[in-house]
């Protein structure tokens, strides 16, 4: 009996000591020792709340609206024939550098030089009837001079000589007119640039003054973009600046050349065409720029992350925390601007103050946060 004693009391020790390892190694493990399901209370003293926040500071950005267009030239002409016929051969592609006088197209000839020996003909015929109605009128003024003629023999001479020369002065203009109408089977390029589209190709048979090809000229380059109607006014007024997005870092300055009188009636946008000065051979044709516009009596403007933004009432407004003691404050402001991620503000914070930027509808003027370390 008292061996089983003994054999009892040491199977209750060792229990005892494994429960106590266990309990070691749950806590170097890092698994609590109890449980409380106590919130701490930040308004009254408990841990204070980490924020994150962002120092309020003048920013240019602010200031400016941008708009993404597309780089075109100044002037870009529609080309086409003077006279209709079929096209015998293209000599340019779209893209293509030509110069002035360079030939683009050419129809087939065959029948405006017929009208032209056709002219000609005409022509040879005519300068006969003159020498022939001018002899007979010499002739006729000679008897009437002698008194062998008479003066309605005279009369009718003169008015023959006259049609005649009437009737060579027309042929005269309608070769011309032919020859002119035979050199319009070539279409001609009349100021260097690039070609932008082609609406035709060989075999096809074209009217008169139907599109064939599109050209840009060199020269001047423009920014074309469309504006909303709230700015169509300040537009006009504004700095304004061209940046490419094959150019980083890099900026032209631009002035407003041509502003539409109307809106497009599909957008509801004005086109505007912005000139790019001091264009270098990095400005091509169809590239994105970007047009940034300063407006000349714009207002301080602070940018902060949408996020940023509570209420205050009816008004919008924004948490200043003040970093020495962590307490919060919210303060109406004034929004001149919202964009895709980002809100331009205009009163209601100064430069040094900081906002902030995450989770605004959890915060409480008892409350006493700190800002988070990656600020």
């Amino acid at each position: 009996m008292t061996r089983n004693k003994w054999v009892l009391l040491t199977a209750l020790v060792l229990l005892i000591a494994g429960s106590g390892a266990a309990v070691a190694v749950s806590a170097a493990n890092g698994a609590p020792r109890e449980t409380s399901t106590a919130a701490p209370s930040h308004a009254s003293g408990g841990p204070a709340m980490v924020v994150r926040a962002q120092e309020v500071r003048p920013d240019a950005t602010g200031m400016e609206q941008t708009y993404t267009g597309v780089v075109r030239a100044r002037y870009e002409t529609d080309l086409a024939f003077r006279v209709g016929a079929k096209i015998v051969s293209r000599k340019v592609e779209v893209g293509q550098k030509v110069k002035t006088g360079d030939v683009l197209f050419k129809l087939d000839p065959t029948d405006f030089r017929l009208t032209v020996k056709a002219a000609e003909a005409d022509l040879i015929a005519t300068e006969a009837d003159v020498v022939q109605s001018a002899a007979e009128y010499d002739r006729q003024s000679h008897a009437s001079r002698t008194g062998a003629g008479s003066t309605s023999d005279l009369d009718k001479g003169r008015s023959a000589r006259d049609l005649a020369i009437g009737r060579r002065d027309r042929a005269r203009e309608s070769l011309t007119l032919a020859r002119n109408r035979l050199s319009y089977c070539e279409l001609i390029a009349d100021s260097d640039g690039v070609i932008l589209s082609l609406a035709a190709e060989k075999g096809q048979v074209v009217a008169e003054g139907q599109v064939v090809a599109r050209l840009a000229q060199e020269g001047e380059r423009e920014a074309v973009v469309s504006l909303p109607e709230n700015q169509v006014g300040p537009t006009a007024s504004a700095r304004a600046k061209i940046a490419l997005w094959s150019a980083a870092g890099r900026s032209y300055p631009a002035v407003l050349r041509e502003l539409a009188p109307i809106a497009d009636p599909i957008t509801r946008t004005y086109l505007a065409r912005f000139t790019i000065q001091n264009a270098d051979a990095k400005v091509v044709l169809g590239m994105t720029a970007t047009v940034h516009l300063t407006p000349a009596d714009s207002l301080p403007g602070f940018v902060l992350p949408l996020s940023s933004l509570g209420r205050a009432g009816d008004r919008p407004a924004v948490w200043i925390v003040e970093r020495s003691t962590g307490a919060l404050s919210l303060a109406p402001v004034t929004v001149r601007e919202y964009r895709q991620d980002s809100v331009v503000l205009t009163s209601g914070v100064k430069p040094g103050q900081w906002v902030v930027t995450a989770g605004v509808q959890k915060l409480d003027v008892n409350m006493t946060v700190r800002l988070w370390e990656g600020n």
